[in-house]
């Protein structure tokens, strides 16, 4: 399993000083279960499955004046095709003494993309610039109703013009922005094991955006899901 270490969004205000911290352990583990598109949808639509794959998200806050050391398996699976990614974020819907734990969790918007990307690429994922609000398109995911947030944006190829550009635009030979568009989903889904928060981004170029396919896909969200025996659980 992949360790990384939380960037706190909103720091640990709010969370010093809560009364009744007696009893809570120094270290606080909490796992999610992975999320995946249904394999027949996904398939239909040209896409080719990586993963499920873990790493741990590890952030320290602190409680009544005490440190303390969360930490959370999150799961990652990505589905890709010649033009266009999805990648799918199902992590820890974590809260101690009714504080939220997980900085992802606490995002949303573009700041919720930049993190994912960040996650994604280990901090040389896709670059993006000129994000701006595009629209919103209601969606049943979980037999709950949910918005999808649509962008868009420009991206830029890392140096050298190859790497996670090609990977969400299909084009691996132009140094130039690539105009895209972004769907962002974030649902949080109980179950009988646990509650997780599912994150679902989706980029496509502008010039070859399926809009309707990407609706389809993210309706066929399922969660939980069981991992593969090969699952990447190598720890770093």
């Amino acid at each position: 399993m992949q360790r990384r270490t939380f960037i706190t969004a909103a720091g640990t205000a709010g969370l010093i000083g809560v009364a009744g911290c007696s009893g809570v352990p120094n270290d606080l583990s909490f796992a999610a279960a992975p999320a995946a598109i249904a394999s027949t949808v996904a398939n239909d639509a040209g896409y080719e499955t990586e993963g499920p794959n873990s790493f741990e998200l590890e952030r320290s806050v602190e409680l009544a004046g005490e440190s303390r050391t969360v930490r959370a398996e999150t799961w990652v699976t990505a589905y890709k095709r010649q033009v266009g990614s999805i990648i799918i974020f199902s992590t820890p819907n974590v809260t101690v003494l009714g504080q939220s734990l997980n900085p992802l969790a606490q995002l949303s918007g573009s700041e919720l993309i930049a993190r994912l990307l960040e996650e994604l690429g280990g901090g040389s994922g896709l670059s993006i610039t000129d994000l701006e609000a595009d629209g919103q398109t209601p969606v049943t995911v979980f037999e709950q109703d949910a918005t999808i947030e649509e962008f868009t944006a420009v991206s830029e190829s890392p140096p050298g013009g190859t790497g996670s550009t090609a990977q969400f635009t299909g084009n691996s030979s132009s140094s130039q922005g690539i105009p895209i568009r972004l769907y962002l989903l974030s649902v949080s889904h109980e179950y009988s094991d646990g509650n997780d928060v599912v994150f679902t981004l989706a980029v496509q170029p502008q010039a070859k955006t399926t809009p309707e396919t990407i609706y389809d896909l993210f309706g066929a969200l399922q969660h939980p899901t069981t991992p593969p025996a090969s699952a990447n659980s190598g720890q770093q």
